[in-house]
């Protein structure tokens, strides 16, 4: 497992979007967005309503900062100070790497803020967290996501299982990188 940054500052920003760590106000927004079938429509299906559902989510995302001192942050759009949906980095103990993962409301879709939110997520974990090495799983007809993992360096490594689906497993290296 990765070293923890303690150091390293929790928010970043890019040209549109605040990178943050979430609070339990991020709930009821982040459960209208995960309410939403487009969004969800790539995840197991839960048996929860949508607000305890983010409400676990978020929770588990928040433990992240504890351990291993990173985590997914909440995306905010800086101009209407909109929550977006989450972005950012998770250690998967299963893969024994880090994952970038994004999940972004549906009326935000096409406007390449999961690629703006992903290329400053690997750089972040590059850069400030000195990892060596980023992954991202997306099930293979889910095109925006393997696009997105393309467009910021990653290469499509092999096919596996994670949660008794078959994903597609992207990897990047910190010496492969480009930026996007």
């Amino acid at each position: 497992m990765p070293a923890s940054s303690a150091n390293v500052p929790a928010t970043i920003e890019t040209a549109r979007l605040v990178l943050r760590p979430f609070t339990l106000d991020d709930v009821p927004a982040y459960a209208a967005i995960r309410a939403k079938p487009e969004v969800m429509r790539f995840f197991p299906k839960a048996d929860e309503a949508p607000e305890v559902g983010a409400m676990r989510v978020i929770a588990h995302f928040m433990g992240h900062w504890r351990d291993p001192g990173y985590g997914p942050w909440a995306a905010v759009e800086k101009a209407s100070g909109r929550l977006l949906g989450h972005l950012g980095l998770r250690y998967m103990p299963e893969f024994g790497e880090t994952e970038i993962l994004y999940i972004l409301d549906s009326t935000v879709w096409r406007r390449g803020l999961a690629t703006e939110g992903a290329a400053a997520a690997r750089d972040h974990a590059f850069d400030r967290l000195g990892l060596d090495r980023v992954m991202a799983i997306a099930l293979p007809q889910n095109v925006a996501s393997t696009g997105v993992m393309a467009k910021i360096g990653m290469k499509f490594e092999r096919m596996t299982t994670y949660k008794g689906l078959a994903v597609a497993y992207y990897a990047l290296d910190k010496a492969g990188r480009r930026t996007a």
